[in-house]
């Protein structure tokens, strides 16, 4: 963790690269890191100059006899590796590489990053980059900005990864009209080696941080990132926003359950299962950190909203609903007090309507109010400017209230209101441009305190799954044939159909004696058997089998495909067709869906989806997230199904993926139920990869 500390607390620093070339990358960085105060010793190295700002040079590494704590590499990339060799014979264990032309142009720069990563990672060191643009720390302990961006952001509370440089440099050249603060900023490049993994774990220990964010186009290794969220590791709020949301699924979807995933379905799934808040935007992003930075924990999820305007209202109210909070029920008394203070026909109902009229002493003694009603857990105030009415007033005016409860603002001035805010204002809280800005901040702040307690009340559930000891299914590579599959089935309690697999040759001889039946054509190629018409339901007799079977083997011939062999499965007429499926996602491991099931399941898309490492709190929602989920829990007086039966298959289903590595993905569908018979899978495939 020592060699993580000195990125962000580093005594000294060399600048490999230095330049006195103005506007170069080499000179910049060692502008920004004079000019905003770094506390501790600056080393830079270029052969070819004494000095540079006033600070001695070195003409090579080597040279410099004090203890290097961090390195900023800005050199040439066919200097980088030498570079870097020289930095870790110093026995440097903190290198950030700014030089861009590795991996990301291509194989040849690739098989140089890696060679770089191989030494660092022997030396006991740790990289940032390569392809980044820097490293800050705000606190004025170390005051560092080694990036080449000029702002001079202000000290907060936030640390903020971004995978991408130049959002980065434009979250920073936004500063002054955003009034975003934090404490450390990291711009990670290639994540060669340093990556949100490691930055999440190393915040989590810094006490100088309280809200960790990130800005991500793809995970290292997913599964790296939620274990120590599922194993209570995390207490910080953990605010993502990740790119990508447009990628199409996965690649070669072979059953049901790939169909009906997608990269960012399982990223948004997951995130949402282990308490990271995710957000759409950098606005939503910075905002909610503000919310978490300045305002009070929200005791519930009853708002009041008072207004001038009855526009903003509505939508701030439509996004209340959409983040799953309420308006809060005022009292009787509150609404009296308040009639006494507004304009006649101003409404004293919620949203508490002032009408343009409403200056900052109305303001203020409404929403004091508010706060005093116990039914009111936060306040929203909407000010929209009109002319009689200065907005820094009003803003100012509901500033200083002191209060318990969360207070948030969103105010639409004319454009001037801004500046003389940020010179002006006294307290300098956060206040948003848009009405619905307060509902989601408050919506996201809600989610965390709420999943961290889920998270805490399955803690064991998630470390047992997390250490579950993997094996593997001894079978060759593709689809399990059907008795494989049945056996397997059967190993975990999972119900399925009483069948019989017989030749193509037998079906005229074959003793049946349940019917009615079902009769399947089976052949390894063919995935979708309802598509070749090879499914016959409720057949009665040995003459219908017989004429069925006939019916099956010309569908197959017509499309140039052998029946290898016919699965004949007890008929059952169920209630519900429900699916039950699992795959393996790359980098966040085993997944489990649950949804509506049978023939038009992909047009229905009623499925939810979760990590395999799975608490009972989270087979509860992954059931009910679904309309199938509501329906078998009862609706319209309809008694509840066997849903205790259900989680137990669910459970099976989530143990055998974690219980056998070599799984890669399965699709119980349809699983039938009946109140007789309960829950039954008469359509279950498995593939091993």
């Amino acid at each position: 963790m020592d060699s993580l500390k000195n990125f962000f607390y580093p005594k000294s620093i060399c600048v490999a690269g230095a330049s006195s070339k103005e506007k170069s990358i080499g000179y910049e960085i060692l502008k920004t890191i004079n000019s905003y105060g770094y506390t501790g010793k600056v080393f830079p190295v270029n052969p070819k100059s004494e000095e540079i700002l006033g600070l001695k040079c070195f003409s090579t590494i080597e040279e410099i006899i004090e203890p290097i704590d961090l390195s900023i590499v800005v050199v040439p990339k066919q200097f980088a590796e030498a570079t870097i060799n020289s930095l870790l014979e110093k026995k440097c264990k903190s290198i950030i590489l700014i030089t861009a032309g590795f991996r990301e142009i291509g194989v040849e720069g690739a098989v140089v990053e890696k060679r770089i990563i191989e030494k660092v990672k022997k030396a006991g060191a740790r990289l940032v980059g390569p392809n980044c643009m820097g490293i800050i720390n705000t606190l004025d302990k170390i005051k560092l900005n080694a990036t080449f961006v000029a702002e001079k952001p202000e000290t907060g509370s936030a640390g903020f990864l971004s995978q991408s440089g130049a959002l980065g440099a434009a979250v920073l050249n936004s500063l002054r009209e955003t009034d975003i603060k934090f404490a450390h900023f990291l711009s990670a490049g290639n994540k060669a080696d340093v990556n949100e993994n490691d930055i999440l774990n190393y915040w989590e220990s810094d006490d100088n941080i309280s809200i960790l964010t990130f800005y991500l186009e793809s995970f290292v290794d997913g599964k790296e990132f939620i274990a120590p969220l599922a194993q209570g590791k995390i207490s910080k709020p953990v605010i993502v926003l990740k790119a990508g949301k447009t990628s199409g699924g996965m690649k070669a979807a072979s059953s049901h359950t790939g169909a009906l995933s997608s990269s960012d379905k399982i990223v948004a799934a997951l995130l949402n299962q282990f308490g990271v808040i995710r957000v759409n935007d950098l606005s939503e992003l910075f905002n909610t950190a503000k919310g978490f930075e300045v305002l009070p924990i929200p005791r519930g999820n009853k708002v009041a909203v008072v207004t001038n305007a009855g526009g903003p209202a509505i939508l701030c109210v439509d996004k209340l609903e959409e983040k799953k909070l309420v308006l809060a029920e005022l009292s009787i008394e509150t609404k009296n007090r308040i009639r006494e203070i507004i304009h006649p026909e101003g409404s004293v109902e919620n949203p508490v309507d002032l009408l343009p009229g409403g200056n900052a002493d109305i303001y203020k003694q409404v929403i004091e109010l508010l706060i005093a009603d116990n039914g009111v857990d936060s306040v929203i105030s909407i000010f929209v400017e009109p002319v009689m009415v200065s907005p820094f007033n009003v803003v100012e005016t509901i500033n200083s209230i002191n209060s318990e409860k969360p207070i948030l603002q969103a105010i639409m001035p004319l454009p001037e209101f801004w500046l003389k805010y940020r010179e002006e204002s006294v307290s300098k809280k956060p206040i948003y441009r848009n009405p619905e800005d307060p509902a989601v901040v408050l919506g996201n702040m809600l989610f965390h305190f709420s999943t961290k307690t889920k998270l805490m009340l399955g803690k064991n559930s998630y470390s047992k799954s997390l250490n579950y000891t993997a094996g593997k299914v001894v079978a060759q590579p593709g689809f399990l044939n059907q008795t494989e599959t049945l056996k397997l089935c059967a190993n975990y309690q999972i119900p399925t159909v009483k069948s019989i697999i017989i030749k193509p040759a037998d079906i005229q001889s074959y003793h049946i004696d349940f019917y009615p039946i079902v009769l399947k054509g089976i052949n390894e190629k063919i995935i979708h058997k309802s598509e070749l018409n090879a499914v016959k339901l409720n057949i009665r007799n040995k003459e219908e089998l017989v004429i069925a079977s006939k019916e099956i083997l010309e569908n197959f011939n017509k499309a140039g495909y052998e029946v290898q062999s016919f699965l004949i499965q007890q008929y059952f007429v169920g209630e519900h067709e429900i699916l039950i499926g699992g795959f393996r996602d790359p980098s966040f491991g085993p997944i489990i869906m649950f949804g509506s099931g049978g023939k038009y399941v992909e047009v229905f898309d009623d499925t939810s989806m979760k990590s395999c490492y799975l608490s009972e709190l989270d087979i509860d929602d992954l059931i009910s997230s679904t309309k199938i989920g509501k329906i078998l829990n009862g609706v319209r007086g309809d008694m509840p199904c066997d849903l205790d039966k259900l989680r137990s298959i669910i459970h099976s289903c989530a143990t055998m993926m974690l219980e056998n590595e070599n799984i890669f993905e399965f699709d119980l569908n349809p699983i039938i139920y009946n109140r007789m018979s309960g829950y039954v899978s008469v359509d279950a495939r498995i593939k091993i990869s």
